[in-house]
């Protein structure tokens, strides 16, 4: 099974980038690569805290990690498709995720997607949004994965029972640098993409997280036809 198809989802904070890809990455012969889940734990413990530095891995990091993921997913042929969650983070970062795939993965297709949200949205959600510290045993003990809550008690985790905490990234001050920061990069990334021949498709990511992964299914069902 040759990787066929690259999809990088980028948006704002909250926008639902998890979310889908989570949902859609399940699937046979997909994955999902999630940068900091490959890189060293000291790099993310600097990065975890700082409204200027939060989550931004310098760039040393982001090709080693990028080059050592792709290339050991072709070699494994695991999967036709990969989508990459909340990556690439900057226009940099686009032209060194379509050289890696160029030398590994070549005729590797690549369709970017862009989830959009108004700012109310945005902030509703990471309010609302809880995460589980007992199934997601992150290194820094910073989990990102949404958690779903359990029916019977909204404040507990309904696959394992565990009390649910608010991620450290969506505090107020945090999440208004990540905002701002998406906004001081997303041109440089569509620029990028664009620049590159690459499309970049943008999806509502204010939906319901069952319509956007919908129109994300019909874009991926394109994607892979002749």
């Amino acid at each position: 099974m040759a990787l066929a198809l690259a999809v990088p989802v980028f948006g704002p904070p909250a926008a639902g980038k998890t979310t889908l890809t989570a949902a859609l990455g399940a699937l046979p012969g997909r994955a999902v690569f999630r940068l900091r889940e490959h890189v060293p734990e000291t790099i993310l413990a600097a990065t975890a805290t700082s409204a200027e530095r939060l989550g931004w891995i310098d760039d040393f990091t982001v090709v080693t990690a990028l080059r050592g993921y792709i290339e050991a997913t072709a070699s494994a042929s695991a999967a036709h498709t990969v989508l990459f969650d909340n990556f690439p983070g900057s226009g940099a970062q686009v032209r060194f995720f379509l050289t890696v795939l160029e030398q590994h993965a070549p005729g590797c297709a690549v369709r970017a997607v862009e989830l959009a949200a108004d700012t109310t949205t945005l902030y509703r959600r990471a309010f609302q949004r809880r995460v589980c510290h007992r199934c997601e045993r992150d290194p820094i003990r910073d989990p990102r994965l949404p958690a779903v809550p359990s029916v019977e008690d909204a404040q507990r985790c309904a696959r394992c029972g565990g009390i649910l905490h608010p991620r450290r990234g969506d505090a107020p001050r945090l999440l208004r640098a990540r905002l701002n920061r998406y906004r001081q990069t997303a041109d440089g990334i569509r620029e990028a993409f664009t620049a590159a021949g690459v499309p970049v498709t943008q999806l509502d990511g204010g939906a319901s997280a069952d319509q956007t992964a919908e129109a994300m299914t019909v874009l991926l069902t394109r994607s892979s036809q002749p």
